[in-house]
């Protein structure tokens, strides 16, 4: 249905995913035009959900974060990294017994969906070696990590990000840069759970009963969001002010230099924007 949203503009979305970080804010801030589109969409009844690669917090933590800046946004709005790598495993493998490193909200979250997760350094027969974003990486465990793949283990990671903006447009390391460390150390590629992989995208659109054939995602990073959401059948608005020519970015359906392009093109209709 991409060409017929592009024939019919926003009238033929009736499902809306959206990035977080970059996207409806940045740092402590909402984006322009961030709550004015997400209040219009929902006034006249389309879904949304909120996809994000953060491998780090919990639904509830990024609730809560949206809320404190006004934001409307609930738990269950939203498809992280963090809570969905243990159920991409239980789902494609079945309840495993694992190495993980990441935060506290993301060993949880494994365990909340049925994984066995060993303490750090944690001798014995495992399934998966798991990373999220971990503050506390050390050197003892990308060792401990990296033996368990060379013993049999898979390599999984909630991300390929290797690193996303901090204070003052800083890159932070990301869940994509220890991934590619226990891949040097390993020898082993990693199976990855997060976008650009169809799977978040899938589960999104499950959970509030949408279609991908007349589905929107709304996203900043081409990578990730839009090559991803392409793939995955979803019509794709990419928000940057890049300036990149066309030619160079065939995969997003349409460029959108603030979110109040969306609420302009409501309050005509939805009329068509133009590719």
């Amino acid at each position: 249905m991409s060409g017929e949203i592009k024939a019919r503009g926003l009238s033929a979305i009736r499902t809306w995913l959206f990035d977080l970080d970059g996207t409806l804010y940045r740092g402590g801030e909402p984006m322009q035009g961030a709550r004015e589109a997400l209040n219009m969409l929902r006034s006249v009844g389309n879904p949304i959900q909120f996809v994000t690669n953060n491998s780090r917090h919990s639904a509830a933590e990024i609730a809560s974060k949206l809320n404190g800046m006004g934001i409307q946004a609930s738990s269950s709005d939203i498809v992280t990294a963090t809570e969905y790598t243990g159920r991409y495993l239980r789902e494609r493998h079945g309840c495993l017994k694992l190495a993980a490193a990441g935060s506290d909200a993301f060993l949880v979250a494994l365990r909340k969906a049925g994984h066995h997760v060993l303490e750090p350094g944690e001798k014995g027969a495992v399934d998966a070696a798991v990373v999220g974003l971990d503050p506390t990486f050390t050197y003892e465990k990308l060792e401990w990590l990296s033996q368990t793949v060379a013993a049999g283990a898979m390599l999984i990671a909630a991300n390929a990000d290797a690193f996303h903006p901090g204070e003052g447009g800083s890159p932070v390391p990301e869940t994509g840069a220890l991934a590619a460390a226990l891949e040097t150390a390993s020898n082993m590629k990693a199976t990855y759970v997060g976008k650009p992989e169809p799977y978040l995208f899938h589960c999104a659109l499950q959970r509030c009963g949408g279609e991908a054939s007349s589905a929107a995602m709304v996203g900043d990073n081409y990578d990730t969001d839009i090559t991803g959401a392409k793939q995955a059948g979803l019509y794709t608005l990419w928000l940057t002010m890049s300036g990149i020519p066309a030619e160079e970015r065939p995969m997003a359906d349409k460029v959108i230099r603030s979110l109040a392009e969306i609420v302009q093109g409501m309050r005509h209709g939805g009329d068509k924007l133009e590719v």
